[in-house]
C-alpha cells in the first residue's frame, strides 16, 4: 500500500517551490532573511512531521516564528551580557541622560 498523505518534507519542499519567484523578486538583502526563514522550517523538519496537517503552513510558520524567537533571545543576551560589561567598567558614571 502506497502513502495516502505526502511526506512532511515533500510537502515543504513543494511549497518553497511555489515560493521561487517571490523569491526571484525580492531584494538581496530580503532574499537572504527569506533563506534564514527556510533554513528555520528545515531544521524542524522532525517537529513539523508531528502535525498531521494536510497544510504545511501552520508548522512552516511555527518553524519560523521559532527561529526568529531563538535569534531575538540570542540578541537579548548579548545586550544583558554588554550591559553587565559596561556597568563592570564603572559604565553608569559615564552614562548620558
Amino acid at each position: 500500500m502506497g502513502r495516502t498523505v505526502p511526506t512532511w518534507r515533500g510537502r515543504v519542499e513543494q511549497e518553497i517551490e511555489i515560493l521561487v519567484p517571490y523569491r526571484r523578486a525580492l531584494s538581496h538583502e530580503d532574499r537572504c532573511r527569506f533563506d534564514a526563514m527556510l533554513h528555520d522550517v528545515r531544521m524542524r523538519r522532525a517537529a513539523g512531521g508531528m502535525l498531521p496537517a494536510h497544510e504545511a503552513w501552520r508548522p512552516m510558520l511555527l518553524s519560523m516564528i521559532l527561529g526568529a524567537h531563538e535569534r531575538i533571545q540570542a540578541l537579548e543576551q548579548c545586550v544583558t551580557s554588554l550591559q553587565q560589561h559596561i556597568l563592570s567598567l564603572g559604565g553608569d558614571e559615564h552614562e548620558q541622560h
